[in-house]
């Protein structure tokens, strides 16, 4: 059955038989496949994967705010809602990817800086998000990639950093609450020697975030427990959750589930991201109980980067970069999204 899908997979979209293709893909992603063969089908997707106003109604505004320093990117924005307010962190750098490397001004001497500015999307007002800390001298500096909570009525941001001192330049987590706009004290763990560790997903209004939707077979979780992070593992994952990275934060969708949005990678040449919005059920030891169907934001076969989810009403607002180099709201009502959900298994 399996290289009957493959073939299938690989040839519907020369017959211009997208739905038949795109099914195929999905049926092969639920089965257990060699790593080089589920590498092929997921290249194969890419040609069949919607753009979301395809699935959905979505209204797409893109953030236009100053960047750090002239010239510099705004890129991969995290909102949340704090309160009355939707907040923004939008990362601003001083790269740029030109035919896949990263290519700095050369007064910067090959090292990629990071600052980030906080928007309020309500009222348009721009702050840098300051954190004190001791550098490294690791030629990769600031939060990159920071994602947004609100714990106890307190903006908590958690991003991958790399010269936090006396840590070694691996990517590792660290976090803490924002007052005004400055972090006054990050908190950061060692991890295993040599791993990265890179997207963890916030868990709103919890100090906890979801770790990986497939470490070991299951959905973890993690915790600071004061002096170390803690994995928790839960609910045994779905086959097709084992490409699932993050994300966005779990925000509460109704009783006791959570919605997310998660990235895929598929390789074509080059890397492409693609998208699902995922359900996590807390009442069955958060275990991903639907998926959407794959999608892309605004275009398909591209790098695109979901940091971001909140409710705003009857509305989900998601925050996405485009090539390292845009930074989008995705505006979907719930009601849409939870239509186009399907089993997990």
């Amino acid at each position: 059955m399996i290289e009957h899908l493959h073939r299938l997979a690989a040839h519907a979209y020369y017959c211009d038989e997208h739905a038949a293709g795109r099914r195929a893909c999905e049926r092969l992603l639920r089965l257990p496949l060699a790593p080089e063969r589920e590498e092929k089908v997921r290249a194969n997707r890419t040609w069949y994967t919607r753009p979301l106003s395809d699935l959905a109604a979505v209204q797409l505004e893109k953030i236009t705010v100053k960047p750090a320093q002239p010239g510099w990117s705004l890129f991969n924005p995290s909102i949340v809602r704090h309160g009355h307010d939707l907040v923004v962190n939008v990362r601003s750098s001083n790269y740029r990817i030109v035919d896949g490397k990263y290519q700095m001004p050369p007064e910067d001497q090959e090292v990629i800086k990071t600052r980030n500015l906080l928007v309020n999307v309500e009222s348009g007002g721009v702050q840098e998000l300051l954190a004190d800390y001791t550098s490294t001298g690791f030629p990769v500096t600031g939060l990159e990639d920071v994602r947004l909570n609100s714990v106890d009525g307190c903006v908590v941001a958690s991003a991958t950093v790399r010269d936090l001192s006396p840590h070694d330049g691996t990517c590792r987590i660290a976090y803490g609450p924002v007052a005004g706009n400055r972090i006054e004290s990050l908190i950061c763990h060692d991890t295993a020697a040599g791993a990265h560790e890179k997207n963890w997903m916030p868990i709103l209004g919890r100090p906890l975030w979801l770790y990986s939707c497939s470490a070991r077979g299951r959905v973890c979780t993690v915790a600071d427990t004061g002096e170390a992070w803690t994995v928790t593992a839960h609910a045994e994952s779905p086959p097709v959750a084992r490409g699932f990275r993050g994300g966005s934060q779990l925000v509460p969708l109704d009783g006791s589930r959570w919605i997310a949005a998660v990235h895929e990678v598929a390789f074509a040449g080059r890397r492409i991201y693609e998208h699902r919005f995922v359900v996590f059920d807390e009442a069955a030891d958060w275990a991903i109980t639907e998926v959407s169907p794959p999608f892309a934001f605004r275009e398909t076969r591209t790098i695109e980067f979901c940091a971001g989810l909140a409710r705003d009403g009857d509305d989900l607002v998601a925050s996405f970069g485009v090539n390292d180099a845009e930074a989008w709201l995705a505006r979907v009502p719930v009601a849409d999204i939870t239509t186009i959900l399907e089993p997990a298994t």
